[in-house]
């Protein structure tokens, strides 16, 4: 069974095979105090553990843009990838930032990644636009009403 947990400092070293492997000890820490309360840049800030039974599968941030718009950010590890837990997990998470009152989820993913492509396309999520990032990447935004 896959279900979702808010993150805990008990969850500090699970991050091995996601992108969030590569955070220093203290960046994990403050991400994880910042979920515990709830806010990050002064807005509502989350980030749930994915769990099949006992085992931490990945991760799913979600992070408000305003009153009405969230974004969701999956992580799944990599022995867990391209096999339904990604789609399980964000679909999990949308139903929880609906119950929050969040109407609308976007999602920016990056061109080259064509898994995440897949998944957002399945979840329903309608490409908005392609932009580049701080950092050059070409990205897509997805957009989603929940």
């Amino acid at each position: 069974m896959i279900y979702l947990k808010p993150i805990t400092h008990n969850n500090i070293n699970d991050f091995a095979g996601t992108s969030y492997d590569a955070m220093s000890f203290e960046e994990r820490q403050n991400m994880i105090d910042e979920s515990i309360n709830k806010i990050h840049d002064k807005s509502y800030f989350e980030f749930l553990v994915s769990y099949e039974n006992d085992t931490v599968i990945g991760f799913m941030n979600l992070y408000a843009h305003s009153e009405h718009i969230i974004s969701c950010g999956p992580a799944i590890k990599e022995q867990f990838q391209n096999k339904g837990f990604g789609f399980y997990t964000e679909t999990m998470a949308l139903k929880y930032a609906k119950d929050r009152g969040y109407t609308i989820a976007i999602a920016s993913v990056d061109e080259n990644n064509k898994s995440s492509i897949a998944l957002h396309e399945k979840l329903g999520f309608e490409l908005d636009r392609n932009y580049f990032n701080r950092q050059g990447r070409n990205m897509r935004l997805y957009v989603k009403t929940l």
